[in-house]
């Protein structure tokens, strides 16, 4: 495989690998921030992270072009409205069953490349990205609440994984039109940060206040594992096509798991072992796939 092949899934398992850190740092800051709070505090962190490293990235052609605006809208969809939907699904149905439905993401990626784009899959493509999905649900699932899940979560965790799939494709155009991975991701979050911040005051009466110090360092640097995983994403999908970068994306549970796991926080089980074989297994496929 050359090196122009392997740059895509390098940066796309480098955006898997910051997703999946941040996914465990979260998860600690949530013992003691709610996660509304949390997901503000992680896109002010990421945003500040965007804003102190500008002057190795930042262009001045950048600014306004139709690529500067596809991002900006954008940004009212992802990260923010992901989120929402995310945090929606975790609060009605638990964390477990919303990363079992939002584990769909590389399906919605796939169909709306394939039909907005023209890019194909191959048997092979297909097959890892089966086994990617069927690998995250299978690290995800768990027997509880399937029926409150069912009726509370489906609408808002799908919702989660749309807005993730289509994501991916909307920001193959923009990339096209500015192709500069670290400014589409600076955009987005900054309209995400204030979006999220309006809803806060919205649903709160206030802004955020009182927060506890253990906490707030949890989602500084969650923040900033987000914007190292947004920037590898969209330069992953500058480099590559969606239907191979997106299933690579969602490996991200596997780095939760494997960090969660090296930390004391989860227990080894069939079921994981059995969950890291078959995501595994569709980054090889797909991997192979690609040198084709």
């Amino acid at each position: 495989m050359s090196a122009t092949t392997w740059l895509p899934v390098a940066l796309a398992l480098a955006a898997a690998a910051f997703f999946g850190c941040a996914g465990v740092v979260s998860k600690r800051g949530m013992v003691r921030v709610e996660p509304q709070l949390g997901a503000t505090i992680s896109l002010g962190s990421s945003l500040v992270v965007f804003l102190a490293s500008s002057p190795l990235w930042m262009r001045a052609e950048d600014w306004f072009g139709l690529g500067f605006w596809i991002f900006l809208v954008n940004g009212f969809f992802h990260p923010m409205l992901s989120m929402y939907c995310w945090l929606e699904a975790i609060q009605r149905a638990g964390a477990t069953v919303a990363s079992t439905l939002t584990a769909t993401a590389p399906l919605f990626a796939a169909l709306s490349s394939i039909v907005a784009l023209g890019e194909s899959m191959t048997a092979l493509i297909a097959l890892g990205t089966a086994f990617t999905v069927i690998g995250v649900v299978t690290l995800s699932w768990g027997p509880m609440r399937v029926g409150t899940a069912m009726r509370a979560a489906l609408l808002f965790a799908t919702g989660a994984a749309l807005v993730r799939g289509l994501n991916h494709t909307i920001g193959k155009v923009g990339l096209e039109l500015m192709p500069n991975a670290f400014m589409a991701a600076f955009v987005s979050c900054a309209v995400s940060f204030v979006g999220m911040l309006t809803i806060y005051r919205v649903r709160q009466g206030h802004f955020p206040r009182g927060i506890p110090r253990a906490g707030l360092g949890y989602f500084l640097l969650n923040g900033a594992l987000m914007a190292g995983g947004i920037s590898s994403m969209y330069a992953a999908i500058s480099v590559g096509s969606v239907v191979v970068v997106s299933p690579l994306i969602a490996t991200y549970p596997v780095f939760t798991m494997v960090l969660a796991f090296a930390l004391g926080m989860e227990r080894l089980t069939a079921r994981l072992l059995a969950g890291v074989a078959l995501v595994v297994g569709g980054v090889a496929a797909i991997s192979i796939g690609m040198a084709r």
